[in-house]
């Protein structure tokens, strides 16, 4: 039985910098001293209103904006990651920072501090993550966290505390000295949380590591509609106008389907038995960096409002592709830059020493495959015949004459490059975001 399947690793790895810290004071009254931060954060998750719903359009706006950054620079290969596990793990990282380092990151995160308190932001990927992992006998997202902390660290409880209430994370004091074994037990815990796909995640440690902060988020689901299992030989023209072979995943069925005359593209929403879709996303010949440029949050909403039902002869390559990015350099481009400099102030994490960001390693594995059937079952295809007995013959007197046939199927062929996003229908999370410019 195969499905669509994507799995995303979110590694933070911090270092000790021992200079004196010249970062901005934190404004007296402007944060909440620790035992009633950590007493305030634990409760209003649990307790009180659901305000997960206010995050979603600032995670959305967040992922555009960092779509954009990445397709500006990366034009020739694949792009994919998972919007929902980096701004979960930055949010998480926020807990410890302080003064303008915890601005940049709400900030870089597309938060208005004048529209959401820092307290609905924590309360609400706390709610939002125990919505996605919400047991769910057709789709199925898992996602959790973990710190990895140096045995000398000596952690302010309350971080602590933070993390493992409101982000479900995992933490494990580890020796970093000891290069080998560090990597060994982050990478196998990397391995049994990501059901053995992601193996060696950690290839290099620095000798002034103390600190792996690790999102993961796995994502299984299975088409509403299976497609058939014979694949067809196609042309796909890549990047470059190279042409290469893809096996091509065809079903003929009614999908939600809109046509974009300002963002030159059309939309094709194929679903999952449960509580997922995806949106496959075909600029015109030539419109794909038009596309790209122009593409904002809004403009999914506007996809929800004017979609249509069509009868769809669909044709979707069928691939598996593995991206890995050291994304540092595009969350500064957000404006994420003194937790990777001197200017770090993580004294809400230790206060005995300075840490800093190192590194920001994404890794994403996504595979789509052609059978979505999830227990036997499947969807055949759908025909739009008129039912009823057929007169015996047509023309005379009192027969009328026979209605005009169904219009042939619309063709969308995804045969060149193109945007692929998988969304939580429940909650309007981003999953998965991404561009297809050559499928392997």
């Amino acid at each position: 039985m195969k499905a669509t399947i994507f799995l995303s690793l979110f590694l933070i790895g911090s270092q000790f910098h021992y200079y004196p810290f010249i970062g901005l004071h934190v404004v007296q009254g402007s944060y909440p001293n620790t035992q009633q931060r950590q007493s305030t954060l634990d409760q209003e998750c649990n307790t009180g209103d659901n305000v997960w719903h206010k995050i979603i359009p600032y995670n959305a706006d967040f992922a555009f904006r960092l779509y954009k950054e990445m397709s500006s620079t990366i034009e020739d290969k694949n792009i994919l990651f998972s919007p929902i596990s980096i701004s979960s793990a930055l949010a998480m990282l926020s807990l410890g920072a302080k003064s303008e380092t915890q601005s940049q990151i709400y900030k870089g995160l597309a938060f208005n501090l004048s529209e959401i308190e820092q307290n609905e932001i924590q309360k609400g990927f706390c709610q939002l993550i125990h919505r996605l992992n919400s047991r769910n006998l057709k789709t199925h997202v898992k996602t959790g966290s973990a710190l990895f902390l140096d045995k000398s660290l000596e952690v302010l409880p309350t971080f602590l505390e933070d993390v493992r209430h409101l982000y479900d994370a995992e933490d494990f004091s580890i020796d970093f000295l000891n290069n080998t074994g560090a990597k060994q037990h982050i990478n196998d815990y990397v391995k049994n949380k990501t059901n053995g796909t992601i193996i060696n995640s950690v290839k290099y440690l620095s000798k002034n590591t103390r600190m792996i902060l690790v999102n993961y988020i796995l994502f299984k689901g299975y088409w509403e509609k299976s497609f058939h299992p014979d694949l067809t030989i196609e042309d796909f023209c890549a990047y470059g106008n190279t042409t290469v072979k893809s096996n091509m995943m065809h079903k003929v069925a009614l999908y939600k389907f809109v046509r974009d005359e300002e963002l030159f593209c059309s939309v094709v929403e194929v679903p999952y038995s449960g509580v997922a879709v995806a949106l496959f996303i075909l600029p015109d010949r030539g419109k794909l960096k038009d596309l790209e440029s122009s593409l904002v949050k809004e403009d999914l909403d506007k996809w929800r409002t004017y979609f249509q039902y069509k009868n769809i002869d669909l044709w979707i390559p069928k691939f598996s592709t593995y991206q890995s990015y050291d994304f540092k350099h595009f969350l500064q481009r957000l404006g994420i830059r003194n937790v990777f400099n001197q200017h770090a102030d993580l004294s809400g994490i230790t206060a005995e020493h300075h840490l800093k960001i190192s590194e920001v390693l994404h890794e994403v594995v996504l595979v789509i495959n052609e059978d979505g059937a999830l227990g036997g079952h499947s969807m055949e295809r759908l025909s739009l015949s008129r039912q009823g007995l057929e007169p015996s013959f047509r023309g005379g007197l009192g027969f009328p004459p026979p209605p005009p046939p169904p219009p042939p199927p619309l063709l969308m062929k995804f045969d060149r490059p193109f945007l692929v996003f998988v969304i939580n229908s429940s909650t309007g999370t981003i999953l998965l975001m991404g561009k297809i410019v050559t499928p392997n």
